[in-house]
């Protein structure tokens, strides 16, 4: 693109450089280019040509055309328009030029064309530019129509047909007639008054010749009420300078002679003495101007319709080069697509599949284009939730994915979807998700975990039990040995009670050990917090830890007992290790508006800032090798969100660490469908 903006300002420059030699060349007759090519001082070769001329120019031309050139009576001197322009003309080049006026006009190009003379003014045509070469323009001529005063047939040349015309012999008009109008005959004569005199006479109908010779001569003859000039002029032609063919050197000399006078506008000067005008006539110059103007607004059109073009080309590749790129990318996210293993599918608002995965078709055994443009529902062995067609309309109302697992053919399903909101037909993806695995896999961990924890608790579970199992033996032995009734009853009470505390540490501990329902039951809160920290209760005291809850005794709800129990015993277990030189821990409940508020403070060593944006993900620890395993919290995390609730930590080193916990109350949520 730059190279090509590099070339149109190359060319908009150039084009200036020619529009503006134009323009100079239409006003001063010398271009830009002329004047740093020419110079005003005459060659060694130009120089060389007027010695062996003499140092002489001679200038022939008639002397019977006034005001152009002719003699002049009072003083006998040759005088006129073009003789003060060859005198100006001498004295610029600094040359002498020498007159040599000839009996009539014919004359004159005879004695041109043999070499008696070196030059003088005439229109070039394409007769005369065989035998002569001519300089620059040097002014304008008209060419004019003298008829009588009552003449009514002749309006302008073409009307000249079968008429008489007088015309000076050799003039241009002659040759301008002879190349257009057939049928005509002419009178020549010697001059323009020659004519003028023929034509009062009544020999012609009509006189053709130089306008100025001609209102010169008619007002001279004092003819002006008999006779008439057309408003229509025969022709408006430039004037130049004509040479003999071989003498080139002479005509750059003229040319450049020329071109100062053109600068200095000298021409001006001498047309206002003579014709009382700067300008006689300007039509051409106004021609050339319109020209010029017409070639600056073509060339500015034409460039503009370059830059259209080309901006267009390049708008063309750039948008061929993007499709292909969205080609590419196009079909490289269909290879994803296809290489997924779950169900992916996309459907519009009326269910109409518009795309599907591999995975899909292998499911149902047929061919892309066989699922193309039905409807989802279609298939029978795609298994769907009951709601299917609700999630689809919240997805496209809220213009935000769903989620949903499901049960159905004894397998666990996940539902996502998807809105695409760039598509031009609004449609969503699906993707059914098979994680039965998954699930079995994630209650086998937790029983796992729960087992660790079992193992934890037997030492301290041992203790407790050897305790009553003591006092059991030591009654026993008092009941064999004595027989006095009172210390009887007393042993039997020592040893039922001491039977009823085992049998409940050992239901607590198989209470926790058990893979539990996930169904939602009534809860009391406070109860339920004392039993688990029951059987904390020996890692507690080994880490000389207390510990407090703070909870009403109605505080009650329902809830999942086993997703509760997983995150306090996580949580007890987390501050346990947190805490390896005692402290304390502390447990408040409080129920507002159908939510469970939980906070878990201890006053152990606390999380790094770094490290607690990772303490919910699996396997995260910071404790030293084969002494956590990185999954208490991730437990946490997850019975938390399954039961729909949220979890926050809030930590400093050296301080302590709070966990607050929000849990919804009621059905709906830690269900095994959520």
């Amino acid at each position: 693109m730059k190279r090509q903006v590099f070339y149109v300002v190359i060319i908009s420059i150039l084009l200036t450089l020619v529009f503006v030699n134009m323009y100079l060349q239409i006003e001063s007759g010398t271009g830009f280019f002329e004047r740093l090519k020419d110079q005003p001082i005459l060659t060694e070769e130009e120089r060389n040509w007027l010695k062996n001329h003499g140092n002489k120019i001679i200038y022939g031309a008639d002397y019977s055309s006034p005001p152009l050139r002719y003699v002049d009576e009072e003083n006998g001197q040759y005088s006129g328009f073009i003789v003060d322009y060859i005198t100006a003309l001498s004295f610029e080049l600094g040359v002498e030029f020498d007159f040599k006026p000839a009996d009539s006009w014919n004359e004159a190009l005879i004695q041109l064309s043999r070499k008696e003379s070196d030059f003088f003014d005439m229109i070039p045509s394409e007769s005369r530019e065989k035998e002569f070469d001519f300089t620059d323009s040097v002014y304008l001529l008209r060419g004019a129509i003298l008829v009588p005063s009552d003449e009514q047939d002749i309006a302008d040349y073409q009307d000249l047909t079968g008429k008489v015309v007088a015309v000076p012999k050799g003039d241009y008009a002659l040759e301008f007639l002879q190349s257009r109008i057939n049928n005509i005959q002419f009178i020549n004569t010697k001059n323009i008054q020659e004519a003028i005199l023929t034509l009062q006479d009544g020999q012609a109908d009509a006189v053709v010749g130089d306008e100025p010779v001609i209102i010169y001569y008619r007002d001279q003859l004092r003819a002006k009420d008999n006779v008439k000039i057309l408003d229509n002029i025969m022709y408006e032609q430039s004037v130049a300078l004509a040479v003999p063919k071989s003498e080139k050197t002479l005509l750059s000399i003229l040319n450049k002679g020329i071109r100062i006078l053109k600068q200095k506008e000298l021409l001006n000067k001498i047309q206002q003495k003579w014709f009382g005008i700067s300008i006689p006539s300007s039509s051409e110059k106004l021609y050339q101007k319109i020209t010029l103007m017409i070639t600056v607004f073509l060339s500015i059109l034409l460039l503009i319709s370059y830059l259209f073009y080309h901006w267009n080309s390049l708008l063309k590749k750039e948008v061929e080069k993007r499709t292909n790129e969205l080609n590419i990318s196009r079909e490289k996210l269909q290879i994803t697509f296809d290489g997924l293993t779950h169900l992916m599918i996309v459907i519009d608002r009326d269910f109409t599949i518009q795309n599907v995965n591999d995975a899909f078709c292998d499911l149902l055994g047929i061919d892309k284009e066989m699922a193309l443009k039905r409807n989802l529902m279609d298939f029978q062995k795609i298994v769907l939730p009951d709601d299917f067609s609700e999630i689809i309309k919240n997805t496209f109302k809220k213009e935000h994915r769903q989620t949903l697992e499901y049960s159905g053919k004894g397998r666990i399903y996940k539902i996502t979807t998807f809105p695409l909101k760039d598509e031009i037909i609004p449609s969503i993806l699906i993707m059914i998700e098979d994680i039965t695995k998954i699930r079995i896999s994630e209650q086998q961990l937790l029983q796992d975990r729960k087992m660790a924890a079992v193992g934890q608790l037997a030492a301290g579970v041992a203790h407790e039990i050897r305790n009553p199992l003591g006092l059991i033996r030591n009654y026993c032995y008092l009941l064999k040995n004595s027989p006095d009734q009172g210390k009887l009853e007393k042993s039997i009470q020592v040893i039922e009670n001491s039977v009823e505390r085992a049998s409940g540490i050992i239901n607590n501990l198989l209470n926790f050990s058990r893979i539990s329902s996930n169904t939602v039951e009534k809860i009391q809160i406070r109860e339920f917090m004392v039993n688990i920290l029951a059987l904390e209760e020996k890692a507690l005291k080994t880490r000389n830890i207390d510990y407090n809850v703070y909870c009403d005794d109605d505080l009650s709800g329902y809830l999942n007992q086993e997703s509760l129990k997983h995150i306090i015993t996580n949580l007890i277990s987390n501050a346990v290790d947190a805490m390896p030189q005692g402290g304390s821990l502390i447990i408040r409940c409080n129920i507002d508006h159908d939510t469970l508020f939980i906070k878990f403070i201890d006053n152990g060593i606390g999380i790094e800032q770094d490290n607690l944006k990772d303490i919910f993900n699996p396997f995260f620890t910071t404790k030293d090798p084969g002494k956590g395993t990185g999954l208490g919290l991730y437990i946490v995390f997850n019975e938390v969100q399954k039961c729909g609730g949220e979890i926050k930590a809030f930590s400093k080193p050296g301080v302590g660490t709070t966990f607050y916990i929000k849990l919804p109350l009621g059905g709906g949520g830690c269900n095994e469908n959520k």
